[in-house]
């Protein structure tokens, strides 16, 4: 089998959060990735030494999200890499605070998961240009889906609670207000969503197969 023939096998990462809600990458994520060449990391790494754990599987390629404490370390709001001759565009999934905020009132009020992603799909799709899958991050819930020819996969979350991680109770306050909120709209998520779980791709010259792969709960970072 030729090289341009080879299905390429791509590890998806979103929202690590390590250093901030969890101390550190859990194991089962590089067991999972294993054997992948090329790891995408779909924004909220948090700190930049995921990165050089996760660069011990595969390169690594990353976009910054809105939760991340860098340093130094000068990350893009969006990238696009070419595998097995196709276009995978890399983003944030967040949109205006207004219009993600709006998402989750809504839903909390209907006391249902409303659908969203119709919205949100069309809106990555317009800030990457052309591509053949766009993944993104942000929601902490698995996702995949077409819209035309395009694939639009999510990976779920490292850490699917994000601040509210390990059973942490709410913040006091407004912040509380919006944290309860969040909590509720996550559990309308349903379970899977609560689980951790990392994502591959397998690139290959048919289809673009996306997989949801579980991991093992991590362990919340210690109270500072």
């Amino acid at each position: 089998m030729s090289g341009a023939a080879r299905t390429r096998r791509i590890g998806v990462v979103a929202d690590s959060h390590v250093g901030e809600y969890l101390d550190a990458l859990p194991a089962g994520v590089l067991e999972a990735l294993d054997g992948c060449d090329l790891v995408l990391h779909a924004v909220d790494l948090s700190v930049p030494s995921v990165l050089e754990d996760l660069e011990a599987v595969a390169p690594v390629v990353a976009v910054r999200g809105d939760h991340d404490r860098l340093g130094g370390l000068r990350l893009p709001d969006v990238a696009v890499v070419v595998a097995g001759g196709r276009r995978i565009g890399l983003i944030h999934g967040r949109r205006p605070r207004l219009v993600d905020s709006s998402v989750i009132t809504a839903s909390v009020v209907a006391g249902r998961n409303l659908r969203y992603r119709g919205g949100l799909h069309a809106a990555l799709a317009r800030r990457l240009g052309p591509v053949d899958c766009v993944v993104y991050g942000h929601w902490h819930e698995p996702a995949a889906a077409r819209r035309g020819a395009t694939l639009f996969f999510s990976p779920g979350a490292v850490c699917p609670y994000g601040n509210l991680e390990g059973g942490r109770p709410p913040r006091g306050g407004v912040k509380g207000i919006g944290d309860r909120g969040v909590r509720r709209f996550r559990w309308q998520l349903g379970a899977e969503a609560m689980r951790p779980s990392v994502g591959i791709l397998e690139v290959g010259s048919a289809a673009i197969v996306p997989r949801v792969v579980p991991i093992a709960p991590p362990q919340p970072a210690r109270a500072t």
